[in-house]
């Protein structure tokens, strides 16, 4: 299948760069909510990815099963959102934190977006804006053994509550919004939060 998140939303790439990365992000992931799974082996994504990136083939196409996984997401809605960055393999591979990236570059996706010029590493979580977060459940080079997990997060209200945009394999839910805390999710990531703001318009 060759389409994009903007044809989908029935602009062109113009007017789609024009509307803010709050709309972007919530327009892209729409049809994910709405029909997806999670399969960690046998993701896809929906939209095209930017040509240098289509080495791992996993672009949706009829007949495959409407499956995808956390890093897979994020990989989807970040090219989509930021059509104009330079995206490469080193990139996506860095976004789904391919197996050669580890155990040296655990924030490997921080790493990508900021080279990419749309985000940056941050401490906390800054109200008002998207992140890219990747943790780690648990990250043993020695065994080795690491669980881990991508997302999206809205800093959207006042104190610490969030709004995370993500997919997972609990319960067989796949892409979802979900209400938490930057609390929640260090008790849930407790070897390492790695953060990135999303700049932006």
């Amino acid at each position: 299948m060759s389409i994009t998140a903007w044809e989908i939303a029935g602009l062109t790439r113009e007017e789609w760069v024009r509307h803010s990365l709050d709309i972007r992000i919530r327009l892209a992931a729409g049809p994910y909510l709405d029909s997806w799974d999670y399969s960690l082996r046998k993701a896809r994504v929906l939209y095209d990815l930017p040509g240098a990136m289509r080495a791992d083939r996993v672009e949706w196409s009829a007949g495959d099963e409407r499956v995808t996984n956390c890093s897979t997401l994020t990989a989807s809605l970040l090219t989509s959102c930021f059509p104009a960055a330079p995206w490469t393999l080193d990139e996506y591979g860095d976004l789904q934190v391919f197996a050669d990236r580890l155990p040296s570059r655990p924030s490997a996706p921080i790493e990508a977006v900021t080279r990419m010029g749309i985000g940056y590493p941050v401490g906390v979580l800054q109200a008002g804006a998207w992140h890219l977060v990747q943790g780690w459940r648990t990250f043993d080079p020695d065994t080795p053994h690491y669980s881990g997990h991508a997302f999206l997060v809205l800093a959207d209200r006042e104190g610490d509550g969030i709004l995370v945009l993500e997919a997972t394999s609990r319960r067989s839910i796949g892409p979802r919004y979900r209400r938490s805390t930057l609390e929640e999710l260090r008790r849930e990531y407790s070897h390492t939060l790695h953060l990135a703001e999303l700049t932006g318009p």
